[in-house]
């Protein structure tokens, strides 16, 4: 608070105003805290009780884990089979798994159909018997089984158990309202219901059904699934559930792992199964083929009688058989690739081409395989993608343009056979000429015999290749694998309770502390130092505790009461700012009835008494008068009676002597007048208080309230001393603007303000401390241990 010659008075008077220093707020705020102890304890426990029902009734969610690796694939037993049979014809079973693709494929939509069909997912049951509804899983009284899982509309059933075999089913949405029996279908508009009862079940209960639709319940599931690589350089896939109830997350996730492991093994079985169902269709056409030949054959030999051929024909044909040997390995190949050819550019075929059939050219036998790759890579997206998508289309293109390659690699192919042919040929044609004098019929026979050598080199290469298929395909095996079971942690992560009760105690400490500072701002009148400080410079000369006692007067020789030490520091500090040398005149007002002017100016004029100073206590609040009141007795006589009949000018028979001190002397007011005003401007007043100036040493005059009447102003050439009362929580800052007016103006003499009604536990708030070191004041709310302590942290003054 700014005040007039603030350095001065610190020097003289009694107190000054502590400037706050950080412990001086952290023992503020600690006052503020215990002042209003209450709000705060009783808004946290009210926050920590919401909170605590919070977590009672909040659905429990629990994590549910699990891993799944992804096996290298050079240590596959497939892999390892391959080594010793084609090493080209493994890789069509073990594809390398890309980590990030199986991290979509286990997000897929397909996989959680899957799972929500086969489990029922999509089908709850709740208890409704208490507060709140209970999902049951594992301890229900009954087993819900739909006759249609293809759900695509959700619904909720309400079931009430009437005795062991019946119970009533309702559908408020519908007015659907129906009777049915444990164990037996009951029809209901999409589909029926059969509730079969476990050994958990009880003839009586409340139960709420829940069957929502597929995709509600996918979208749901998709949005509680998570799938991530658990560390870049591995590849262990982790997956995640959120699910209400832990044993069946648990089974869920436990169920979601292993159809993945089931689809991948597939997708590597079905690869198997395309590549034999082509060389069975070969084989089926080469057996018919090689069997029209050896029937030919037969028939010709029987026909010409021939059973052996000579040793002159052996020798003969014994030089061509390395150029015919070639020629048919030639043909065979030719035949494959006309085969493989036809197969390729039929563009109906999306299974994989066999490029183990091609025995000589490997470079085409990787073209084959990396146009097998992309079509097994097609069909993985479509797990997870729709045909209109782009990523797909992307992908069509690609095939398409390796398709293409790989059937230009085939005509070239083709075209380097024909050349190897027709020159296996010509070179043939030059062993046939020699030969050209051999009997026809032995001729005839050697071209039987070739095309027989032709179609059964043809099958039996094509039997070989589809023993090794069938092989590799027993051996293939998943290469992912469960690393860890679906296991469920054993606390649910939400709600969670630490943050939950963190949050609450905060918010049972902000409401209070929030309504408290909405109240300081809104408050328009004086509750702390810096209301004074902002609004007036006028000094403070003293502050006055709350007097929580039933008597007006309480400063007496033994008194100890924070009060009485605040009316004798009051005392003190009038005695710097008057003339000891003469009797002083001191003036109390205020700006409104109530402030307490009446009641201090009682009490300090009987703490000057106490000092041994005549006093006497001039009541001139002549429309309000309590000075009787507060003294406990009555008077006949008084100033208007005294101004009224100027025929008694005795003055001894206004002053009256107190009860209680012989130096302590009172005048009351008297008659209440129609016209106080006129009353005080009489000249009779200036002779009184010039009488008793002589008489006593201090004069006190109690006058009304300047703030509502002029009263105070009229008297005011008399004091030499104006004590301006206000009250905390009670003087609006407004008014403030009055004692302003009085100093700027002059209106009366040495104007200090005396602060009253200060709550004691509240003096840290406001900023009116005041100081008397550690004295002891052993009357001072003694059976009160909280205030006591709250009072010790007050900052105090000197």
């Amino acid at each position: 608070m700014n005040m007039i010659d603030r350095d001065i008075l610190a020097d003289k008077l009694d107190f000054t105003y502590k400037k706050q220093d950080d412990v001086g707020e952290v023992r503020q705020l600690l006052a503020v805290i215990g002042n209003y102890w209450y709000l705060f304890a009783g808004g946290v426990l009210v926050s920590l009780l919401i909170g605590f029902l919070f977590i009672q009734y909040t659905p429990k969610q629990w994590n549910v884990t699990g891993k799944i690796i992804i096996e290298d694939e050079k240590n596959s037993p497939s892999k390892l089979l391959s080594n010793g049979v084609n090493s080209d014809l493994s890789a069509l079973f073990d594809i390398k798994s890309n980590s990030y693709n199986e991290v979509r494929v286990l997000e897929s939509r397909n996989l959680l159909r899957r799972v929500i069909t086969e489990m029922n997912i999509n089908v709850h049951l709740y208890d409704k018997s208490g507060l709140m509804k209970k999902e049951l899983f594992d301890n229900a009284p009954f087993n819900i089984v739909l006759s249609n899982n293809e759900v695509t509309r959700s619904n909720n059933y309400n079931i009430v158990v009437l005795d062991n075999q019946h119970y009533q089913l309702t559908d408020a949405d519908s007015d659907l309202d129906i009777k049915g029996t444990f164990g037996s279908p009951t029809k209901l508009p999409d589909y029926s219901i059969n509730l079969e009862k476990t050994a958990y079940f009880h003839p009586n209960g409340n139960y709420k059904i829940t069957v929502k639709s597929i995709k509600k319940a996918e979208n749901e599931l998709a949005a509680r699934f998570v799938a991530s690589l658990s560390d870049k350089q591995s590849t262990v896939i982790g997956v995640q559930l959120s699910y209400g109830n832990a044993k069946r997350g648990e089974l869920i996730l436990q169920k979601f792992m292993e159809l993945y492991l089931q689809n991948n093994l597939s997708n590597k079985v079905r690869m198997a199964d395309s590549t034999i169902k082509f060389i069975d269709s070969r084989l089926a056409v080469v057996s018919a083929e090689l069997g029209k030949v050896e029937k030919n054959l037969e028939k010709y030999k029987v026909n010409n009688k021939i059973s052996d051929i000579n040793a002159q024909a052996k020798a003969l044909v014994q030089g061509a058989s390395d150029y015919q040997q070639k020629l048919n390995e030639t043909e065979v190949q030719l035949a494959v690739v006309n085969d493989l050819y036809r197969y390729v550019s039929s563009g109906k075929n999306s299974q994989v081409v066999p490029s183990s059939l091609i025995t000589k050219d490997m470079s085409f036998g990787s073209a084959i395989n990396a146009y097998n790759e992309m079509l097994l890579r097609r069909e993985q997206l479509k797990l997870n993608l729709q045909e209109s998508s782009s990523i797909i289309k992307n992908l069509d293109q690609q095939i398409e343009t390796a398709r293409n390659m790989l059937l230009t690699s085939l005509k070239s192919y083709k075209h380097s056979l024909n050349i190897s042919q027709s020159a296996i040929v010509r070179q043939n044609a030059a062993i046939g000429n020699k030969i050209a004098d051999a009997p026809v019929k032995e001729r005839v026979y050697l071209d039987y015999s070739r095309q027989q050598s032709l179609k059964q080199d043809l099958y039996l290469f094509l039997l070989q290749k589809r023993e090794e298929t069938a092989i590799s395909q027993k051996a293939t095996i998943s290469n992912c694998r469960i690393l860890d079971n679906a296991e469920s942690d054993e606390d649910p992560f939400a709600p969670k309770k630490s943050f939950i009760y963190t949050i609450a105690s905060l918010f049972g400490l902000f409401i209070p502390a929030a309504g408290l500072g909405i109240r300081q701002v809104t408050n328009n009148r004086i509750s702390k130092k810096d209301d004074i400080e902002k609004h007036t410079t006028v000094a403070v000369l003293g502050q006055i505790s709350k007097n929580n006692h039933k008597q007006k007067m309480l400063v007496y020789n033994e008194a100890r009461t924070v009060i009485s030490e605040e009316i004798r520091a009051l005392r003190t500090n009038l005695k710097y700012i008057t003339d000891g040398g003469k009797s002083n005149v001191i003036m109390f007002t205020s700006s409104m009835s109530g402030e307490g002017k009446s009641f201090i100016s009682l009490n300090l004029g009987n703490s000057i008494a106490l000092s041994g100073k005549k006093v006497v206590l001039l009541e001139l609040d002549l429309r309000k008068p309590k000075l009787l009141k507060y003294l406990g007795t009555q008077a006949s006589y008084g100033f208007t009676d005294y101004v009224i009949t100027p025929d008694k000018d005795c003055i001894d028979d206004l002053i009256h002597p107190s009860t209680f001190n012989e130096n302590f002397y009172f005048i009351s007011s008297g008659t209440i007048p129609p016209n106080p005003a006129e009353i005080l401007m009489s000249s009779r007043l200036k002779e009184l208080i010039e009488e008793l100036r002589v008489k006593f040493d201090y004069v006190i005059i109690d006058t009304a309230p300047v703030g509502q009447v002029s009263d105070a102003l009229v008297i005011e050439e008399f004091a030499d001393v104006t004590c301006y009362v206000m009250r905390q929580n009670y003087t609006y800052k407004s008014q403030l603007n009055i004692v302003n007016d009085l100093q700027k103006y002059r209106k009366v003499k040495q104007l200090y303000l005396i602060v009253n009604d200060i709550e004691l536990s509240t003096n840290n708030i406001t900023g009116y401390g005041y100081g008397y070191g550690n004295y002891n004041y052993a009357e001072i709310d003694e059976g009160n241990k909280f205030l006591s302590f709250m009072k010790k942290l007050k900052p105090t003054v000197k």
